[in-house]
């Protein structure tokens, strides 16, 4: 009994410091704790340097971000549009200029050896492609958002903050901010 206790408590200790030596490396301090770590990665990311992976973590964070809140537009307008259409939702309701868009990029990753991104065709679109949707359909989404005008404010404002996210680039401390609030604009003009 004595034993299982100081077991339990060892083990709950190295869970500590396991989390504090991790906390350490993020905040700059490079102590090789994540060495330490058993890896099964394809690509050791020691390899590069400790600013450029620190950096990654940071913005990490951010494409985590980006990318739950572009798939949740998304799926709010496959549910609206499915509800309202059908299964041939897209063809029915969504603009020209859109699908015409969509099918290049498909066309695009068609010719290299990697797998397609998805069958559906709105994940090849990007947020100016999902207000199009949206301002074209806003008979269905008017009870779902505050205005037309909120909806292309605040997807412009993410559209123009989330290029340096995914194009590998760093936000200035202001900007990750903004990113964030702007995020919040887009929950609050929901309604």
């Amino acid at each position: 009994m004595i034993f299982d206790k100081r077991l339990k408590l060892f083990g709950v200790q190295n869970l500590l410091l396991e989390s504090e030596l991790s906390d350490l490396e993020k905040s700059g301090l490079d102590i090789r704790h994540s060495q330490t770590l058993k890896r099964d990665e394809i690509i050791d990311t020691e390899v590069f340097e400790i600013k450029i992976r620190q950096q990654a973590k940071q913005m990490g964070e951010l494409y985590y971000l980006y990318f739950c809140l572009e798939n949740s537009i998304r799926n709010t307008i496959i549910n609206r549009l499915k509800e309202i259409s059908g299964e041939n939702w897209w063809e029915i309701k969504v603009p020209d200029n859109v699908k015409r868009k969509v099918e290049v990029r498909r066309t695009q990753e068609k010719d290299t050896p990697f797998s397609e991104r998805s069958e559906e065709p709105i994940y090849y679109t990007d947020f100016k492609d999902l207000f199009d949707i949206i301002e074209e359909n806003w008979d269905i989404f008017s009870d779902t958002y505050r205005s037309v005008e909120s909806v292309k404010q605040t997807l412009n404002t993410l559209n123009v903050l989330r290029r340096p996210i995914a194009h590998s680039s760093i936000l200035e401390e202001d900007e990750i901010l903004r990113f964030k609030l702007h995020i919040k604009d887009w929950v609050r003009i929901q309604m």
